[in-house]
């Protein structure tokens, strides 16, 4: 048997939000499922930073830095498009900086920062690296995340989990009452109501992705990285009849 044998309807937002329920017997019913995989990938996160009294000399040294850097990044084959350094900011650095910033006094130097994002596909080489950006001087680290390699079809795995979670215990719930399933009203990765409201928040996202800490604190000779975990819920509508 087929498992999912039904069409797909997505209705629109207003009808949604004008709580548009199927006129005939239905049942609401969110779906979940859960991956967790070993990271196979990083991305660190870094600035490079100089100061000096001239501003010229603060980017002439963060530039020469910059180009050992990317060089370093070369060599160890991390692809142009895995590196991303394509900002720069050059502020004053002031005698007195807690005050206010009319009373700050005169200028005393100049910081210039650029940083870095480096997405490395070969995790063993992480502990390397790290020591040899350091040794480099001016680099100070803003994060080391752990990631996956094929998150995309990761996330497609944990839809399609997550729907099957779904379909599983709508049957679950109707054959002991003699009901069936005959199709897909509507699915949602949000609740049904809260549809209008989260479509205009930004910054959501269907699945979760995180990386989360377990086991004992790593050793400092090392990077342990934690697991990645691939989250989704999905809401679905299914429209329902006495089973023949």
């Amino acid at each position: 048997m087929k498992l999912f044998l039904f069409s797909l309807l997505f209705l629109p937002i207003t009808l949604l939000a004008e709580g548009g329920l199927p006129d005939q017997p239905y049942i609401y019913v969110e779906g979940k499922a859960e991956i967790e995989k070993p990271a196979d990938m990083v991305t660190l996160r870094f600035n490079l930073v100089a100061r000096n009294a001239d501003q010229a000399k603060a980017n002439q040294e963060v530039q020469a830095k910059a180009t050992r850097i990317l060089a370093m990044l070369d060599q160890r084959k991390v692809t142009q498009n895995d590196v991303i350094a394509a900002d720069l900011k050059s502020e004053p650095q002031y005698q007195d900086e807690e005050t206010s910033s009319r009373n700050r006094g005169k200028v005393i130097g100049y910081i210039v920062t650029r940083p870095f994002t480096a997405r490395l596909r070969e995790v063993p080489a992480l502990p390397k690296l790290i020591d040899e950006l350091i040794a480099i001087g001016g680099v100070e680290f803003s994060g080391i995340d752990a990631g996956l390699a094929k998150e995309k079809e990761m996330q497609d795995e944990v839809w399609d989990k997550a729907l099957t979670n779904a379909h599983e215990r709508v049957e679950k719930t109707l054959k002991p009452v003699g009901m069936k399933i005959d199709s897909v009203f509507a699915l949602s990765p949000v609740p049904f109501p809260e549809i209008s409201r989260r479509i205009f928040q930004s910054g959501y996202a269907g699945s979760r992705f995180t990386a989360e800490e377990v086991g004992p604190e790593p050793d400092p000779t090392q990077y342990r990285l934690p697991p990645v975990t691939i989250s989704q819920s999905i809401h679905v509508i299914y429209l329902i009849s006495p089973a023949k």
